[in-house]
């Protein structure tokens, strides 16, 4: 059972923060894991600040509420804060910079890839992945608080944005230094900064722990996917298509480990045809989602390959239809920007969000194997679409 996977590793690690002891735990035995059916396994280290995305949350929602304080005493300095620490973060979440990591103390993660070779000539390659490090757990992300993020993040966001408004007109007006404009709108404005500094601590709150998760959907769900296929394809090796069954460290630290993998093989990835299907919090209930874009890190995933895989999902039987992510981000991203082909697979319940999502109730119980073998087997179906002997490099022209 594929489920047997994520209870072994639950059972002998626990908890799997990027950098931890359990989380090098974990990378050993995923590794033995593969090492029975792949032709190769690879673990590769790399460094990482285990924190760095709780930090950029802590930085950015601090300087919320430092741009509202700073308009009092001058408007430049407000507008100065604003903007370097606006560019901050979209640098960190649009672009990947590593930017706040360079302050940080690193540690030591890995990213355990087995290797399956096909019978014949490599002619394309399929990565399917997943991640094996855990989350902290999030209070604003639990089911009965949820419904506040999108509030929260659009008061902060609107709120920054007034602020940097005031602050351009009060340096226009020649107010420099402890700006007075009287008036209905300079009140509303000034009480909107107020109400968007509150929310941007309500959110640091409520995003900033140090309570460590299970992370048994999130995402040992779809390492147990991986891991299932490579041991399939041990014994069902592909002809013309190298499958490479991934389990990447770090993750949570915004996919760092993707990041390290693409930045790598970079070369070999596009020597010749790759596909990614990443698997993420496919292991409870729900419907799966073939994702084609990801809002909040403003990606988007091939749309060719993601008809692909909707199409083959559909002659196999299987419920998974093409949506959007409008929350967090996944390790096909870092594919994705560098223009391969990739999708992840995520399945979201009727609420429209993911099983227990970075919560203290991730935990093994409330994952259903029927979901992993589901998930499985669309992997396999993919596999078999792109890997028929007479089949173009191309999938796009498969499963017609």
């Amino acid at each position: 059972m594929l489920k047997d996977y994520i209870v072994t590793i639950v059972n002998a690690c626990g908890p799997r923060i990027t950098g931890s002891e359990p989380d090098r735990k974990a990378i050993g035995l995923v590794k033995g894991f593969m090492g029975r059916s792949c032709d190769r396994v690879d673990v590769e280290e790399f460094d990482v600040a285990p924190r760095v995305l709780q930090r950029l949350t802590e930085i950015i929602t601090y300087a919320v509420l430092a741009v509202f304080i700073a308009f009092f005493i001058s408007p430049a300095l407000s507008l100065v804060i604003g903007l370097v620490f606006g560019t901050l973060f979209f640098l960190s979440r649009w672009y990947d910079r590593e930017i706040i990591d360079r302050c940080m103390e690193k540690k030591k993660t890995a990213n355990v890839i087995g290797t399956v070779r096909p019978s014949g000539e490599t002619r394309q390659r399929l990565i399917v992945s997943g991640h094996h490090d855990s989350a902290f757990n999030m209070t604003l992300l639990h089911r009965q608080f949820v419904w506040l993020m999108p509030i929260l993040e659009f008061f902060t966001t609107v709120s920054m944005l007034v602020m940097l408004a005031l602050s351009v007109y009060a340096m226009i007006r020649g107010e420099l230094v402890y700006p007075f404009v009287p008036g209905r709108l300079w009140t509303g404005a000034l009480m909107v900064g107020f109400f968007g500094a509150v929310t941007s601590q309500i959110m640091r709150k409520g995003l900033v722990t140090d309570i460590e998760t299970e992370g048994a959907n999130d995402n040992l769900s779809s390492v147990a996917v991986a891991v299932g296929l490579a041991d399939y394809l041990g014994s069902h090796r592909p002809i013309n298509t190298e499958v490479m069954c991934i389990s990447f460290g770090a993750e949570e630290p915004n996919t760092k480990g993707s990041q390290h993998f693409v930045r790598k093989h970079m070369d070999t990835l596009k020597a010749v045809p790759t596909y990614v299907l990443n698997f993420d919090m496919v292991g409870e209930d729900g419907t799966l989602r073939i994702v084609k874009r990801e809002y909040e890190v403003r990606s988007r995933h091939s749309g060719t390959f993601v008809d692909f895989v909707r199409r083959v999902a559909q002659k196999s039987g299987i419920n998974a239809r093409p949506g959007v992510l409008p929350f967090g981000n996944t390790d096909a991203t870092p594919f994705s920007r560098k223009g391969l082909a990739a999708t992840s697979l995520v399945r979201l319940d009727k609420t429209g969000l993911p099983g227990h999502w970075h919560t203290v109730e991730d935990t093994v119980k409330n994952i259903r194997e029927e979901s992993l073998r589901e998930c499985m087997e669309l992997a396999l179906a993919v596999l078999e679409a792109m890997d028929m002997p007479a089949a173009a490099v191309d999938p796009a022209g498969l499963c017609d």
